[in-house]
């Protein structure tokens, strides 16, 4: 996992060969000088690697809080010097300030510059794995919990108290207490803005450790700064099976604060939570080509990368620990709105507004209220399904809002968004590109859902599947210290259930591990709650494995036979008549009517006699 610089000058591989950034082309492709040949080639940004062989993959979230946050510190040391030359005068305040020698510092320094990630501070002589560290871990334990309820606590007892509960907790176990020192060591290791806001208030926290105060930090280039925010759309969708209403659906969104573009979305029937922000931050960071081809739009989405800032909303349950790190680590601050800001969403509730005035017109729309829906049923006109949603979402985005004039930038989001990277005869650009993720599948496997679960002699089941895999093996019965089953960290894709990521505590990587019913379906996990729900409904209780793979299946041949239907319905209507049923139709018409019918024309008219005429002059 790395991220790779756009900017002149930068060091990247291209096909396997170095080279060196010498342009920029367009905002898909960059210029490249071969350092030693010195050829000159353009390369598309999807084909460039920071490094020739690429490394397994570091695992952001398996270092411990103590090690992340001494990362972190570590990094507000160098953060004023790296990337530029430091005078010395500068270096030994820095040294003097935070008690460091000159050889840490630059030592620090260098590893950021090469990497550009905050877990390269982290220290080689790590305190896990076989070597363990010095205090005995059922010590660190009684640590630990007398932090939790006495240090982090709005009481403060004092660090007297604190160590001699420790002490006393450790005889009784007997156990050699530890020196006072390490305890003092755990307790600075604790954040600070943590620390205020557990034993202080959660307020002063946010006024000592806010990133702005006052004014809202309006953006200057192209993703420096990201909104993120939520809101249930104005319309019904509906099952892909017998297309009956589900319900309104949650667009989590994120908008360029510069050039107004929608730089990720995420779409779901979820309300907001911690997956739906981290979905939409994955979608940030992505090139969205893979969005555009998976529901067929045609178009450019050309805004992607890591931004300097991205602000979500202030919910407690938004921001999980692992978004938070993956965003630390390159370098982007994620922070939480204000409350009571209205001005720090401003840009984004605007497009929320835009979109719902568009959805207005889709069959099925809530419209904003009772008074403007009136009578309009909303569920009885309700067709889209969410996937046909998305689709249409992405295409009104990239077709129309991206392209259509901005009252606001006096320009479309395409134009400004390329104006602020390229520039014009009149502005000059930043010149650089977005800096990007080179192994994505590693932050998409750290932003998922995680579970615990212990390894059984058939595998690991969830949600009444089973995975499987010979790299479960070596844990198969495996216990701890006291004796009980090892559980193991698990991440789950809910878009797609056929796979598990199992991470390997002696490895430190995580495997993929499939279904054990290789052939079974694949399944997201709403589709896993239906084939649930029809079990139920038909009154099967305890049900297997094979029974869900089978409701799956069944509910897939209904709709498929429900799809069949409607498109024979619709065929019939827009077919043209037969020539045959023509012909026969004019037969019908030109055939004389019944001798009953032809009585009936005559039967009101009057007879009268008239006399004949004697010769042709007799009127």
């Amino acid at each position: 996992m790395a991220k790779i610089d756009l900017k002149i000058g930068s060091h990247v591989f291209y096909n396997n060969e170095p080279y060196c950034i010498y342009r920029i082309v367009n905002l898909s492709e960059v210029g490249l000088e071969h350092l030693k040949t010195k050829k000159l080639l353009n390369a598309k940004i999807t084909e460039l690697s920071s490094k020739e062989v690429p490394e397994v993959p570091k695992n952001i979230m398996e270092y411990s809080q103590r090690e992340w946050d001494e990362a972190k510190k570590r990094f507000d040391m160098i953060k004023d010097i790296v990337y530029k030359s430091a005078s010395k005068e500068d270096i030994s305040k820095i040294c003097t300030q935070h008690n460091v020698s000159h050889t840490t510092l630059y030592t620090w320094k260098r590893r950021y510059e090469q990497t550009a990630e905050i877990s390269s501070l982290i220290s080689n002589k790590s305190q896990r794995g076989k070597k363990g560290a010095r205090v005995d871990p059922k010590v660190e334990a009684i640590i630990d919990e007398s932090l939790e309820t006495l240090y982090l606590n709005k009481q403060r007892y004092s660090f007297p108290r604190i160590y001699n509960k420790i002490a006393r907790e450790c005889v009784k176990a007997v156990l050699e207490p530890p020196h006072a020192n390490t305890v003092r060591n755990r307790i600075k290791a604790i954040h600070p803005k943590e620390a205020l806001k557990r034993r202080y208030s959660a307020k002063l926290a946010h006024e000592k450790f806010s990133n702005f105060e006052g004014e809202y930090p309006y953006g200057n280039y192209p993703l420096e700064v990201v909104q993120i925010d939520h809101t249930p759309l104005d319309i019904i969708v509906v099952d892909k099976t017998y297309r009956k209403p589900l319900g309104r659906p949650y667009l989590t969104l994120a908008i360029d604060v510069y050039s107004r573009m929608i730089a990720g979305f995420y779409l779901s029937l979820q309300s907001p939570g911690y997956y739906n922000v981290s979905q939409c931050i994955l979608s940030i960071f992505s090139q969205k080509d893979t969005y555009l081809a998976h529901y067929n739009v045609s178009g450019k989405w050309e805004i992607f990368g890591i931004p300097r800032m991205i602000h979500v909303d202030n919910g407690q349950d938004l921001v999980s620990e692992e978004t938070q790190r993956a965003c630390e680590e390159f370098g982007c601050s994620l922070l939480k709105r204000p409350v009571g800001r209205p001005q720090f969403a401003s840009h984004i509730e605007r497009l929320f507004g835009t979109i719902n005035g568009e959805i207005h017109n889709l069959p099925g729309t809530t419209r904003s209220n009772i008074q403007e829906r009136a009578t309009y049923d909303s569920a009885k006109h309700a067709c889209y399904t969410l996937d046909e949603l998305t689709q249409w979402l992405i295409h009104y985005i990239v077709n129309i809002y991206h392209t259509k004039h901005h009252t606001g930038i006096e320009m479309s989001p395409n134009d400004k968004y390329q104006k602020g990277i390229l520039g014009d005869e009149n502005t000059p650009g930043t010149g650089v590109l977005p800096s990007i993720i080179e192994d994505l599948d590693t932050i998409k496997i750290a932003l998922l859902p995680t579970s615990y679960r212990t390894v059984q002699k058939d595998g690991i089941t969830i949600d009444g599947i089973t995975y499987y895999s010979d790299v479960l093996r070596a844990w198969i019965g495996i216990t701890d210290k006291n004796n009980k089953k090892i559980k193991h960290k698990i991440k789950q894709d809910p878009l797609s259930l056929r796979k598990i990521y199992f991470f390997d505590p002696e490895i430190k990587q995580y495997f993929e591990i499939p279904y054990r019913k290789i052939y079974a379906p694949d399944m997201t996990f709403w589709d896993l709650l239906a084939a649930k729900r029809y079990l139920k409904e038909n009154k099967i209780q305890n049900y297997s494995e094979e029974d869900l793979f089978e409701a799956y299946e069944k509910l897939e041949r209904m709709e498929k036979e429900v799809k069949d239907k409607q498109g024979k319905v619709k065929l019939r209507k827009s077919q043209a008549p037969k020539i045959s049923t023509i012909q026969k139709s004019k037969e019908i018409k030109e055939e004389a009517p019944e001798e009953d019918d032809l009585d009936s024309l005559f039967k009101n008219i009057t007879l009268y006699k008239v006399a004949p005429r004697k010769n042709k002059h007799e009127i």
